[in-house]
């Protein structure tokens, strides 16, 4: 490194900075989340301190707009900024593609389970309440220690990456960070539930697109040292030569034949759908939305957040090597051991310290809105499927809802212990995102069965399940022994290794879940998971056993019929049948076509995005300048089509309820002038 160079590493914030945002932020964050609940609470019939389907899945009322901004925040962790930069600088351009790509097909193809949730389990709250009632106790706690496991991992990861970021920008102390980060969390979460997490979402998504944009026409237009593609491209050219990419034609940066980059794509594309079948809190968005909607929700999510690695890592992973292509270039090379940082190292280059603030404000709120969904969906399945499953099944609704709440406090806690624990043991985020799959993927197979076939087999697919778990450990073991000769965090974490076990756990699962089912078939009966116990009238038990407290004289007028209307989906209890069931908004003929829908919209989508474009970008050895800047414009369009998506149309699609909640708010505040006088 020349003297001369800038070291980008280097914080440029203070610690005090650091704790103001962690701390004053974050509490700050956590009162206008409580403001926006209240309102809710107030002005509108959703009441999550009252109710805990209000709390675990918001009345299942959500419109498709909030679904896929909420989808896109879920998806946005610290962990998918910092990792898809740090692939940017290994791999080049290709990098960021195969993030993109490979992550949000998997959100459309989640569209598929969140349908057939919604045709096969209307009342379910979590994906594992399905399994026990289908398969029973055995293969319940089975599914449960993976779906658990996968939370915990994921939460480790956000926390994790959370905390190392707010160190590299300010020098604040990690393990402080690790424990104070959840706290404004775990109090708008507590308090505002599953919609108050919504909420976060959105104005989280906003700030994520804020800053796609404000590195993108910073790199390619504004900075005085690159300012355009063409400069850009000049540089990477340059640095190709001094720093060549291993595995790259001609080590070059804007080339697609990027050995490692698609062996990269690959696990992306594995673990990925580990990370969203297995995650609880991709399944309480399947829960939350209304039946007819879901797909369409799922579908937009997934084509919104595919330019937020894409575009955000095109734009900050090419600067910074762009920055430090030479030894006369105004920045210093990042050496392999740093590009991690990447893109922290960028935004101070770029932006300076306003733009420091910004990725960690941007970061900061990455963490706390997928710690907050996180909490809601580990909260949900403590609920329903330990207490409620195993020590109350006759729980109340002031019950269900105090071990909801419960569950985000403790959990809350936990979460910091496991940032501490991850920090002191010196596991990467890198090793955490590739272990995901091989510790998630043997699930991926035998849920979509469960949730889709009646002809899925029990027994295959709990053995699939732990047969694909053990061979994709084993796989991975042999191959870091094999390629690093020692089994260790270092060798663990390889492509290669991550790539075995992930492929090993996935495959072993699938043929032995797919094989005995195909070969042994059951028959099961679904109106059986349909009519699943849900919501809980007023005075009635969570079987719908009446309870010997006084009742209002609402209850006492629904003695033969109770029906409540939570936007176009109905709930009612009949005299006799002891069980209140949900009705979708929609018919089954309906649905089935959205069914349909979704599979050809996700097998045509995987084909276009992970099959389609790469064999086309592979055809030049080295792109040119043209098709360079064409790839840029490409960014900065699907990032303007997919704001609109997450920004504007959610919003829009409740406008009514918005204007509602204006009126309510002007007529309070003109009220009490009134009686002041």
């Amino acid at each position: 490194m020349s003297t001369s160079q800038i070291d980008a590493t280097v914080p440029v914030l203070s610690a005090g900075v650091g704790y103001a945002i962690v701390l004053g932020m974050g509490m700050g964050f956590a009162a206008l989340m409580l403001l926006i609940s209240k309102a809710t609470d107030r002005y509108t019939e959703h009441h999550a301190g009252g109710s805990s389907e209000e709390f675990t899945s918001a009345s299942r009322s959500l419109k498709p707009g909030l679904i896929a901004s909420g989808i896109v925040s879920a998806a946005t962790w610290a962990a998918t900024l910092l990792q898809s930069s740090t692939v940017c600088i290994a791999y080049g351009l290709a990098g960021p593609w195969w993030y993109a790509a490979g992550s949000s097909t998997q959100i459309m193809a989640f569209a598929q389970n969140a349908i057939q949730l919604k045709r096969n389990a209307p009342g379910a709250h979590t994906f594992l309440e399905v399994i026990g009632v289908r398969w029973g106790t055995f293969a319940h706690l089975s599914f449960m220690f993976f779906g658990l496991g996968t939370n915990i991992i994921l939460t480790s990861q956000l926390i994790t990456g959370g905390s190392n970021t707010v160190t590299t920008l300010t020098g604040m102390n990690t393990i402080a960070a690790c424990f104070l980060i959840p706290v404004g969390v775990v109090i708008y979460t507590l308090f505002g539930g599953l919609r108050a997490t919504f909420f976060s979402d959105y104005l989280h998504t906003v700030l994520i697109f804020a800053i796609i944009l404000a590195f993108s026409f910073s790199a390619f237009a504004t900075n005085e040292f690159l300012g355009s593609p063409s400069k850009v491209y000049d540089l990477l050219q340059v640095a190709a030569q001094n720093y060549p990419v291993t595995g790259n034609a001609s080590g070059s940066y804007t080339s697609f034949r990027s050995e490692d980059g698609l062996v990269f794509g690959i696990v992306v594309m594995v673990s990925g759908f580990a990370t969203v079948y297995m995650d609880q809190t991709y399944w309480q968005r399947a829960v939350a939305s209304k039946a007819s909607t879901s797909v369409k929700g799922y579908i937009l999510g997934g084509f919104a957040f595919l330019p937020v690695p894409y575009a955000f890592a095109t734009a900050a992973g090419l600067a910074i090597v762009a920055l430090s292509a030479d030894a006369t270039s105004p920045y210093a090379r990042l050496t392999p051991a740093q590009w991690g940082l990447a893109a922290p190292a960028a935004a101070t280059a770029l932006l300076g310290k306003s733009g420091a603030i910004l990725l960690l404000i941007v970061l900061f709120l990455a963490v706390t809105s997928a710690a907050s969904a996180e909490l809601v969906a580990v909260s949900s399945i403590l609920t329903y499927d330990v207490y409620k499953r195993y020590f109350n099944p006759h729980a109340s609704e002031k019950q269900i809802l105090w071990v909801s709440h419960a569950g985000v406090v403790g959990f809350g806690l936990f979460m910091g212990v496991l940032g501490v624990i991850f920090y002191e043991i010196g596991i990467s985020l890198s090793w955490l995102y590739g272990f995901t799959g091989t510790f998630a993927s043997s699930g991926v197979v035998p849920v979509g069965l469960c949730l889709r076939s009646r002809h899925a087999n029990k027994w295959g697919c709990v053995a699939g399940l732990w047969l694909g778990f053990a061979c994709g450990v084993a796989a991975w073991l042999g191959t870091a022994a094999g390629y690093g000769g020692v089994i260790d965090v270092t060798t663990t974490g390889g492509t290669y290794e991550q790539l075995a076990g992930n492929a090993g756990s996935f495959f072993m699962a699938a043929i032995i879940s797919g094989g005995v089912s195909y070969f042994w078939p059951e028959n099961f009966d679904f109106e059986i998971t349909r009519r699943m116990n849900v919501f809980q009238p007023v005075g009635v038990d969570a079987d719908g056993h009446q309870l010997t407290e006084k009742r209002s004289g609402t209850d006492m007028q629904s003695d033969n019929k109770l029906t409540t209307d939570v936007n176009s989906v109905e709930v009612s209890l009949e005299k006799g049948s002891g069980v209140a069931h949900v009705h979708n908004d929609a018919s089954e003929e309906t649905l089935y076509k959205d069914f349909i829908l979704s599979v050809r919209l996700t097998i045509g989508l995987f084909v276009l995005l992970c099959i389609f474009v790469p064999c086309m970008m592979v055809i030049p050895k080295i792109w040119s300048k043209a098709g360079f800047t064409w790839w840029v414009v490409l960014s900065l369009l699907w990032t303007f089509a997919a704001a609109f998506i997450v920004v504007v149309y959610p919003p829009w699609e409740s406008r009514r309820a918005l204007w509602s909640i204006a009126k309510g708010i002007s007529r309070d505040l003109t009220s009490r002038r009134v009686s002041s006088t």
